[in-house]
């Protein structure tokens, strides 16, 4: 009877510790093992190193006519160091090669795109190394 009571009380108070620790936000786990942290929160993506905000002012300008809004049934969200979903690095619209000078260089292997209002920075694995928010 002891034991079975040291077991339910040591329950009780790890269960207590994991939910404290759960609730303090950003050293939980997201839905799928990924740290909250990196999503994408609406507002901006800090600590962006190959979008300057001059820059995405230039994609936003360049790709205005031809944007569609994500369809409500899709809800992928993209983050820096995660992986675009399967088949869809087809639709990535690279950026034309006469804006990119006005940009900063990417890494050999690496390329800037357009997908769902956002302007990234993948290679061609699909990893996703820098992303930006433009419309």
């Amino acid at each position: 009877m002891k034991a079975l009571l040291t077991v339910i009380v040591a329950s009780v108070l790890l269960g207590g510790v994991m939910a404290t620790n759960a609730d303090a936000g950003g050293h939980g786990r997201g839905k799928h093992g990924r740290s909250e942290a990196r999503y994408y929160d609406g507002g901006h993506y800090p600590d962006s190193h190959y979008f300057r905000g001059r820059d995405v002012v230039v994609i936003r300008d360049y790709y205005q006519p031809y944007y569609r809004p994500v369809p409500r049934g899709v809800p992928y969200r993209y983050y820096r160091g995660g992986y675009l979903p399967p088949g869809w690095r087809k639709r990535v619209v690279p950026v034309p090669v006469y804006l990119e000078p006005q940009f900063v260089p990417v890494p050999y292997g690496y390329h800037r795109g357009f997908i769902d209002g956002h302007a990234v920075v993948y290679n061609s694995g699909g990893f996703i190394l820098d992303i930006a928010a433009v419309f």
